[in-house]
Parts: structure tokens; sequence; C-alpha cells
């Protein structure tokens, strides 16, 4: 099958490429950083209409995964109208483009649509994003449905595990710091579901085998974790320093709005793909160490 896969120089994007290109014909779009190298990438503005038609034009694939994303949060509080640019109107320009060239559309959401309010939210809980990253994805989910009915989006938790590109994943951050014997300061009152990134790629692998499943699932790991639990776990896995963990609760933080449970119910990807996420533990084992 023929892929094309934005953010291919990202940090879930570089990774799904690597992950799906034995099996399938996978080209990449980058704006700055690379693609992996055994992956060929043409590079594109994603807001630009001409620029993406060229792009499938150039590939005709079979599918798109939308992974590109302005995803800093603090960025995005200060740039609104960055965040609106690049994940709301580039998501609708692909959308858009993807039903033009005949290809399926799949689309990478985030858990941060969520406010924080209820534990294990499901894929008809309501949307109240405290972060404006948060709400310009609820809107770039909006965008692909319009532009593309048939559109799959796939709300992904805290990423782990091994990533690409200069950022790290969110145990590769925690397992950095540890062994350069920083102290880091977690909270012990926020909590996420992590997911790796072959575990997303398995449940994408899971819908090009079912070209008719279409709307939102949630695509998280089996663990409902804190910061402090997923700092700790990450210290026990690797043989780090646990004691350089400290606790805070999310009151004393200062900078953009955090929500306080984003955690996901994976049931209806479980059901509806025979897909579950492979254990935290192996992910975090694998994750990068230079």
């Amino acid at each position: 099958m023929r892929i094309l896969i934005t953010g291919a120089g990202g940090l879930l994007g570089g990774r799904l490429c690597e992950i799906l290109s034995p099996r399938h014909e996978v080209k990449g779009v980058i704006r700055e950083q690379p693609a992996p190298l055994a992956v060929s990438a043409l590079r594109a503005d994603l807001a630009d209409r001409a620029e993406v038609e060229a792009v499938l034009r150039a590939f005709s694939p079979d599918v798109v995964i939308h992974s590109a994303a302005l995803a800093d949060a603090e960025v995005c509080e200060r740039h609104p109208d960055r965040a609106q640019r690049d994940n709301v109107v580039a998501t609708r320009t692909l959308a858009r483009a993807s039903v033009r060239s005949g290809a399926r559309f799949i689309a990478i959401s985030t858990d941060l649509v969520f406010g924080g309010e209820a534990a294990l939210s499901t894929e008809d809980s309501l949307t109240n994003p405290r972060l404006e990253y948060g709400r310009s994805k609820v809107r770039a989910e909006h965008a692909a449905l319009e532009e593309c009915p048939e559109t799959v989006i796939l709300r992904v938790g805290l990423v782990c595990g091994k990533g690409h590109g200069p950022r790290r994943t969110g145990s590769e951050s925690l397992a950095d710091r540890l062994r350069r014997g920083e102290s880091v300061t977690l909270y012990e009152d926020e909590w996420r579901t992590p997911i790796d990134p072959e575990s997303v790629g398995g449940a994408i692998e899971a819908l090009l085998e079912r070209p008719s499943q279409k709307g939102i699932l949630h695509i998280a790991g089996p663990e409902r974790l804190t910061r402090v639990e997923l700092g700790e776990k990450v210290a026990a896995v690797l043989g780090l320093d646990v004691s350089l963990i400290k606790h805070a609760r999310q009151a004393s933080h200062v900078g953009a709005p955090r929500p306080r449970d984003v955690s996901l119910d994976t049931g209806r990807a479980k059901s509806e793909l025979s897909w579950t996420a492979r254990p935290l533990e192996v992910a975090i084992r694998e994750g990068r160490t230079g």
C-alpha cells in the first residue's frame, strides 16, 4: 500500500515512517527536520493548497496519515494564530486534497482535547480543552470530518518509548535527566495513559485491513499513571535513581494550563480493531539513550 505520512521529521511521524515502511511503500512529508534515512521525503507547507495537491499528485497515495502538528503547548498558547494555521488549516487542506485524490485520510489527534475533569474519557465524552493546543486540535478534528466524513481520527495518549528527531518522548526525557543525575519534579495529581509509537503503528496496520472503519478512536496505553508513577516506572525499568524524583501538586505549575486527567478509554479500539497496546515497560526499554 502507498502511504504518505506528514510530520515525517517529527517524534511520532518519523517513527511511524520507520514502523510502516517494511510492509508498505512509504513517503514522508517534512517541513524542517529530516525524515528517517530509510524513507524518502518531500518538503511542503501543509497549509498551502497548491503545495499539498502537488505532493499528492507526485506520489498518488492510497492512504494519507496526518501526523504533523504544532504540538508545543507554550508556543500554541502564545501564538494561537500559528496553532490555527499549522493544526487546523493544514488539516482541512490535507483532508480536502485527500478526498479529491481518492486517498483515505487518517488524522492523528491528542488526549489534550479533554479538559481533565474525568478519568478514562471515551470517544463520546465531551471535549473541553484547557490548552490552546487542545482547542486547535478539536477544531482540526472538526475540519477533517467536515471535509472528509470517512476520516479516521486517532486520539493518541502521551507518547513514550522510542521517538524520532530532536524531541524526546515522555519516557526518554525523564530517562535522560535521571541518567545525568538531575532532580526531576513531577506532578502526583496529573494522569495520562502513555502509548508507544509501535502500538500506534499496530493500530494503523489494523485500520488498513478495515477500509470501512471511520470516526474517532482512542489509542492509548493500558496503564493510567500519574506523572510521578511514570517517572518511577522509568527509573525502575532502567535501573535509575528513583530518589531523584520529587513530588509536586499541579497547583504549583506556572505556564500554559495543564489538564488534570486526560487518560483515555481504549475499549472501542480494542473491540473494533482487535488491537491492544504493548506493555509500557517494553517501550521504556526501547527508548533512545543518546
